[in-house]
């Protein structure tokens, strides 16, 4: 501690030098504030790509979008792991500037999915460009740690800027009116970076700061009012969603542990209910964001799985049907139960169904099925483990108080609610035991069924 303030001291006796050589070099608290303006930027936008990928209709740019958010947020978190061990390193308490997120609103406040992509790419190279500018500047043997960092930032820089760029090469392509829009767009968004520089990210002069007025009235995200489902998916249109855990006609796979698969494939739902609430909630500790994208991503990669098995085994999306995600005003007011639903009931309640499947599968000797299980059973419980964290903390969002074990049994009462089928004086005592509500509330597979 000692060495600590002295050496913050050698700081405050220097900071009145503003010599053209002192710029010339960066020390370590230089070095701290360059990497902190970055990893605000890299925040700004993995939340912004996931609070629209529920605007996005197309399942592929879907699932891409949520492992993209993801890795702008492994980015963010290879910035932090450096600057904790830089002077004044980084608190809980501390969140990016208003100027910050202001810019990175407008400039993804577009009309539909077209001119996200235009703005995406257009961050993409401000963000890639000073990258490269503070390359240039670290001392290749002082700063070495920090370069470290920055090529784990840096390793997909290439894939994901040129996936990116195939988004919009045909976007409105046959349009003259929509190809306008695009250009007039780029020419905004250009605008509102050009303040976003002037100011450096400053609170002082944001609210000063003119905007040019923005195009669009009503953005079509983040965070739209209802979720897009592509349109090549069948809609399950039942009132009440949650008799969807037992519709067969949600499945021609209802009688066959096949359905386990399906079940995996439907997962885009807990994939964009995890996005909109990483979206949606600011001010949490950097921490919680790094297990809430991980979550998110692992949500949409089960879709992805579970996809790609009912494609090799020769289904297709038409012979199922598919649940759409939460609109803006379910997350708003909803996202404690949203959250808590998927922690403490579908994934809590589901790792008997999801052994017994991997063992099915075993048995009837198809690897790749009883193996995709076995991957997800190692993901929930590490979601398992974000939600005994994470889960209380989210309620202290809507002003509520409680344990991780209060969380669980409100969450298995509201199912109970919805179920209809259980007398009123025997819901909280089945709440109460774990083991008994699972049986009750989870739907068993046709296991010796292939």
């Amino acid at each position: 501690m000692r060495d600590e303030k002295d050496f913050e001291g050698l700081q405050q006796k220097t900071a009145a030098d503003k010599s053209v050589l002192k710029k010339r070099y960066l020390r370590p608290v230089d070095t701290s504030n360059e990497l902190k303006h970055l990893l605000w930027q890299e925040l700004a936008l993995s939340k912004l790509i996931a609070g629209w990928i529920p605007a996005i209709p197309v399942y592929d740019q879907k699932v891409r979008l949520g492992s993209l958010s993801y890795l702008h947020n492994r980015n963010v978190k290879c910035l932090y792991e450096r600057i904790k061990e830089l002077p004044g390193g980084i608190h809980d308490s501390d969140w990016m500037s208003d100027m910050t997120r202001e810019t990175f609103e407008r400039v993804f406040g577009a009309a539909n999915e077209y001119g996200f992509f235009v703005s995406y790419l257009f961050i993409l190279k401000q963000l890639y460009a000073q990258y490269d500018e503070l390359m240039m500047r670290l001392d290749p043997i002082l700063n070495a740690p920090t370069i470290d960092q920055l090529n784990i930032v840096l390793m997909e820089r290439h894939s994901t800027f040129n996936w990116v760029l195939e988004q919009t090469r045909f976007g409105q392509g046959n349009s003259e009116e929509g190809t306008r829009q695009l250009l007039e767009w780029e020419e905004y968004i250009a605008s509102v970076w050009a303040i976003f520089q002037a100011n450096s990210g400053s609170d002082a002069q944001a609210a000063a700061a003119v905007w040019p007025t923005h195009l669009v009235k009503d953005p079509a995200g983040p965070l739209p009012e209802k979720a897009k489902l592509e349109p090549k998916f069948p809609k399950y249109s039942e009132e009440r969603p949650q008799k969807s855990y037992t519709d067969t006609s949600m499945s021609v796979l209802h009688d066959s542990v096949k359905q386990m698969i399906y079940i995996y494939a439907t997962e885009l739902f807990a994939g964009e209910t995890l996005s909109s609430i990483y979206y949606y909630i600011d001010r949490m500790p950097l921490p919680f964001y790094f297990d809430l994208a991980r979550h998110m991503w692992d949500e949409f990669r089960h879709s992805q799985m579970g996809m790609r098995r009912l494609q090799q085994w020769g289904y297709s999306v038409d012979q199922f049907k598919w649940v759409g995600g939460p609109g803006k005003q379910d997350v708003k007011e909803h996202f404690t139960e949203l959250y808590s639903n998927l922690t403490m009931l579908g994934e809590a309640c589901g790792f008997k169904k999801k052994r017994k499947s991997a063992e099915a599968f075993w048995k009837f000797g198809d690897v790749l099925s009883a193996i995709t299980c076995e991957f997800d059973l190692i993901d929930e419980r590490r979601h398992i483990d974000f939600a005994t964290t994470w889960g209380p903390e989210l309620y202290k969002k809507a002003d509520m108080i409680i344990t991780f074990q209060e969380m669980a049994e409100m969450a298995r009462m509201r199912r109970l609610t919805e179920l209809q089928t259980v007398p009123p004086e025997e819901m909280a005592k089945l709440a109460k035991n774990f083991p008994v509500f699972c049986g009750f509330h989870t739907s068993e597979l046709a296991y010796d069924k292939y």
